[in-house]
């Protein structure tokens, strides 16, 4: 793909939201303002905070609004995905900060360097599934590849991985930014920080058969990419040492 200088004149953001922390949210939208993106997108999921509401609609951007309050970022996401009129588009979590643009776009896809996540420069699909993250927040994608992949309204699987699952299966190819970009925020009382960590594992598995449906994946190679799961369930972040003692050299190649 060829490269486009000045990122941010082509750039839609999209942040959807309910009822995020008030002073992370002033900020996430402090900090997106002096990127100066083509457009800001706010999609609120039914947030019933009327302040919150209120500095969304107050603040010069674009607000939206989902029928139903759905419970996840799936459905506000989508919602923004469609109003989009950017060449490329960039979701952004509004308790998270955005603080850094790439100067071009070498490829359809340009990743965040996140400051919880480990550097995503030499990422496979295969690393992905035994060792998930979420890396789409602060990602920018070209549009017309994130509506072939919009998120999925289900609640039992990681929208974020699931996207990136699907993008890497079809070898598209990316760039990661040279500096730490994004910084994500632990918020208290959220699903991931509430739920056991076997909920989360299991919800992987899901994400990932989910994966292997929408991309028609063989069964053969479903098989794989399933025992992949698997090996995160049973032992987590050990999974990738875990790989040749329980995958066949058969399999792996």
């Amino acid at each position: 793909m060829k490269e486009n200088k000045m990122i941010h004149q082509h750039l839609s953001i999209v942040i959807p939201f309910y009822n995020p922390p008030y002073e992370a949210f002033k900020t996430c939208l402090e900090n997106i303002r002096v990127l100066d993106p083509l457009e800001v997108i706010l999609v609120d999921d039914c947030s019933t905070d009327t302040a919150i509401i209120a500095l969304a609609k107050q603040s010069g951007f674009t607000y939206l609004k989902t029928p139903y309050q759905s419970g996840h970022d799936g459905l506000p996401f989508n919602i923004g995905l469609q109003h989009v009129k950017g060449t490329y588009v960039c979701k952004v979590d509004a308790d998270d900060l955005l603080l850094e643009l790439p100067a071009t776009m070498p490829y359809n896809i340009h990743l965040a360097r996140i400051n919880r996540s480990v550097d995503p420069t030499n990422l496979t699909l295969e690393e992905l599934i035994l060792a998930p993250r979420s890396i789409h927040n602060g990602a920018i994608i070209t549009t017309d590849i994130a509506r072939d992949v919009t998120f999925s309204n289900d609640h039992a699987i990681f929208n974020d991985v699931l996207t990136l699952l699907r993008l890497l299966y079809r070898k598209e190819r990316f760039s990661v930014h040279p500096t730490m970009n994004y910084i994500y925020n632990d918020i208290p009382n959220s699903i991931q920080t509430s739920k056991p960590r076997h909920y989360h594992r299991l919800r992987h598995i899901q994400t990932v058969a989910r994966f292997c449906q929408l991309e028609a994946v063989s069964h053969e190679q479903s098989e794989y990419f399933l025992k992949l799961a698997m090996l995160n369930f049973r032992y987590g972040a050990k999974a990738r040492n875990m790989l040749k003692t329980h995958i066949s050299s058969k399999e792996l190649a």
